[in-house]
């Protein structure tokens, strides 16, 4: 079966190394172009990376017949016209998380996509990664026995750039995407969550603005409960003075730590044993996740994060945030 054909939408910091060299090295895979509405960033993020085809803006990426499925890199208040675009032009779509600004976005993009006829995948691409397939075969083993819990702590201390008003990144500004940190980080380990344990059918947050830095949340805390049974409390911090990130899941015969976004070594501790598993990222994060939508394009198995996962994720984080 033929390659793959990639158009990518968006030439941002996470297409240097994370996502756009995994759509040029998965198997099957190519990346045939790239647009920015900045159509000199286009030019050279190609030149760069040895792309040919600079598309002058997106209608013509989504006119080439040749393009397969496009990546959408922008901001999140994109997403949804973006992916109302590709769908309509009858290409498949792998968007950044979060998904949308709010889940009746996501439910938009879903939609358009369905009516379309294309697949649609979000970019929750730990699910892929070796490390993180790793804690799910120990979970499917029952290394830990029953999974009665799990808590996560994140917190770190505020980027430069959030430290003025004059210089404050998209990331933290609500009309551009839908919250602050929460979104652009929390969710990803919400969505892991939601891989192993199943969906989150209950749950109640806290949001709060304690440094006055921006006007979104800065500070979070949540409880909730799976569908399975298993609990779960989180405290997200990002205007803190230190930085700690950890998972932990708590079964009846062990438990396991690791955190969501360092390379230290997983911890599984159980009947006195203690196992550690080193399994740092990949160099780029996407790969896997990218290897599996184009594996499931030609064929293949599901891919492990599509949009009606994504939607899952979306409705927990609203409702978080609403308090």
């Amino acid at each position: 079966m033929q390659d793959i054909q990639w158009g990518m939408i968006g030439t941002g910091d996470v297409t240097e190394r994370k996502s756009g060299p995994a759509l040029m090295r998965a198997e099957h895979s190519v990346l045939r172009g790239v647009t920015n509405r900045t159509l000199a960033k286009a030019e050279d993020w190609a030149r760069r990376h040895g792309v040919d085809t600079v598309y002058a803006s997106v209608d013509a990426m989504l006119a080439d017949p040749a393009i397969d499925i496009v990546y959408i890199a922008t901001p999140p208040d994109a997403h949804l016209p973006l992916t109302q675009a590709a769908a309509a032009a009858g290409k498949h779509v792998y968007v950044e998380k979060p998904m949308a600004l709010d889940a009746a976005g996501a439910r938009a993009m879903i939609e358009a996509c369905d009516q379309a006829g294309v697949r649609l995948f979000v970019a929750y691409y730990r699910r892929a990664m070796p490390r993180f397939q790793q804690v799910r075969t120990w979970l499917r083993e029952g290394r830990i026995g029953t999974v009665c819990s799990v808590s996560v702590t994140l917190r770190h201390p505020p980027a430069p750039e959030e430290r003025s008003r004059d210089t404050l990144p998209w990331r933290v500004r609500a009309e551009v995407a839908g919250g602050g940190r929460f979104l652009d980080v929390a969710v990803h380990t919400l969505d892991l969550l939601d891989d192993w344990f199943g969906p989150i059918d209950d749950v109640a947050g806290f949001p709060a603005q304690r440094a006055g830095l921006y006007d979104v949340e800065d500070t979070v805390t949540a409880a909730w409960r799976h569908r399975s049974g298993v609990t779960g409390t989180g405290s997200w911090c990002f205007v803190a003075s230190d930085s700690e990130d950890r998972v932990e899941i708590i079964g009846t015969d062990g438990r396991m730590t690791f955190s969501c976004f360092g390379d230290e070594p997983l911890v599984l501790q159980s009947a006195g044993e203690r196992v550690e598993a080193d399994l740092p990222r990949p160099t780029h994060v996407h790969q896997p996740l990218v290897q599996a939508i184009v594996d499931e394009l030609r064929g293949g198995s599901p891919a492990p994060s599509t949009g009606m996962s994504a939607l899952r994720t979306t409705e927990v984080a609203d409702r978080v945030l609403r308090g």
